[in-house]
């Protein structure tokens, strides 16, 4: 019978050099299916992740010299490699947000800072369990996008490319810290109550973003924009609604990512892209 520790030593981890170009003129300001809510709500998701990776890297690389295992090694250089590009690409992106109005400069700012204040005074062990709170959030919000149409359906083409290439890696290593953490860690109670916070945090902190651009957008105070929120998180897609088990599975003692198998969506994207390269 084959684990989840089977399959998660079974992945590749490659580094794509991918190149968006979000210089285009004629992108909608609500790219989203002309729709102001979800259109904020993935620009506030991109504005965490310049350096929300680069911590994610640097709790994987304190933790190296932990690691034994030769196949793990290997799937870290992965890991940071593709942090790496995500962080690039996710900079371009918000910086072409600038265009509206949206004020990412200070966000970056803020970002930055509390990065920098974590990797002084939290321990390195909790940032760890940090990392793999928040890649069990892109995970099971990857297989969403990659698995339900209606969570891509209206997306502006540009930005459906780049959010599914996204999802894609994040499926790819998403194991890779949880499986440092193990090793190196090990603890349960500092996994589970880390992922409690975490949720709080990541949800207030995307919420605070997104509010933000909604004013700018004159769409904060309308209540159809609140009404589609309400929809996207609990109808159609239903997001909150479609996450939730697999969210609670975290909670697990025995819980690993790959637990949740979906390897034939690498397979699946892969052949996208071959067939999108020989049109």
């Amino acid at each position: 019978m084959t684990t989840a520790q089977d399959i998660s030593a079974s992945i590749d981890i490659p580094g794509r050099k991918m190149d968006f170009e979000f210089e285009l003129d004629d992108i909608p300001r609500h790219w989203f299916a002309g729709d102001a809510f979800r259109s904020t709500y993935m620009n506030a998701l991109s504005c965490l992740f310049p350096e929300g990776e680069r911590m994610f890297m640097d709790a994987v690389r304190d933790h190296q010299h932990k690691i034994t295992d030769e196949r793990l090694l290997k799937q870290i250089k992965g890991f940071i490699k593709q942090e790496a590009i995500h962080g690039h690409e996710h900079a371009q992106y918000n910086d072409y947000l600038k265009k509206w109005g949206y004020p990412i400069d200070k966000i970056n700012r803020i970002e930055k800072k509390e990065k920098i204040w974590m990797k002084k005074w939290v321990p390195k062990s909790h940032r760890l369990a940090i990392t793999c709170a928040l890649e069990h959030f892109t995970a099971i919000m990857a297989h969403q996008v990659l698995t339900d149409p209606q969570a891509t359906e209206g997306m502006h083409p540009q930005f459906k490319q780049m959010w599914r290439w996204h999802a894609i890696e994040e499926t790819e290593h998403k194991a890779v810290a949880f499986d440092v953490y193990q090793q190196a860690v090990g603890r349960y109670w500092l996994r589970i109550l880390t992922m409690i916070n975490i949720t709080f945090l990541f949800c207030l902190r995307t919420t605070i973003y997104q509010l933000i651009f909604l004013w700018k957008d004159g769409e904060l105070f309308k209540p159809r924009t609140w009404m589609s929120g309400f929809k996207f998180y609990f109808l159609k897609p239903g997001l909150v609604r479609k996450i939730w088990r697999d969210y609670l599975d975290y909670f697990r003692r025995d819980f690993h990512p790959w637990d949740h198998d979906n390897r034939e969506l690498l397979g699946q994207w892969l052949a996208e892209q071959q067939q999108f390269k020989s049109v």
